[in-house]
């Protein structure tokens, strides 16, 4: 467990952020992966890849934390308003952006951030696809064994996914000229 933990842990956790938009939560989240993959990997029958099952966890713990928290919302009282944990250190990386005007960091920032708020925007059916394909460049066959649909609903999911996303960024790029 501990290789599998220092192997896929950063990727891990990478993707469960990109669902839950919460770095305390990813981390617990990604523990809980981990527990449950020492706690049952002795049954682990060599069907999938390991990664596939790492993922199948993942993805699972992290859309039912999305629902939990749709049922029942909960506010910190010891988070600030703005949960960017790293605000800070994102701002000094702006003002000292190598090769990049601050003016241009600020730009791709935007855009980044424009991009993230349309990719959560997304019905979490696409949004879990685009964050496995295009994110972490699952291939559509190990989407679909993470995800337990057929690589076509992949497929067709995907691309509504983009479409959606192209429409969304392509209002952005129209509201940005003007």
């Amino acid at each position: 467990v501990s290789i599998l933990a220092r192997r896929h842990s950063p990727g891990l956790l990478n993707y469960i952020y990109r669902i839950v938009r919460d770095r305390e939560i990813a981390e617990a989240l990604l523990q809980e992966v981990l527990i449950r993959i020492y706690r049952k990997g002795r049954e682990y029958r060599r069907i999938a890849k390991v990664t596939t099952l790492l993922y199948k966890i993942a993805t699972n713990l992290a859309l039912n934390e999305i629902r939990n928290r749709r049922h029942h919302p909960q506010l910190s009282l010891n988070r600030p308003i703005d949960s960017s944990e790293e605000g800070g250190k994102q701002i000094m990386k702006l003002m000292s952006a190598e090769g990049e005007a601050p003016m241009r960091a600020m730009e791709h920032k935007d855009t980044g951030a424009v991009l993230q708020q349309a990719l959560d925007e997304l019905p979490e059916k696409y949004r879990v696809i685009v964050i496995l394909c295009d994110i972490e460049n699952f291939t559509y066959q190990e989407a679909a064994a993470v995800l337990e649909l057929p690589p076509g609903t992949i497929g067709s999911r995907l691309a509504r996914g983009k479409e959606y996303l192209s429409r969304k960024l392509a209002g952005y790029e129209s509201g940005a000229r003007e």
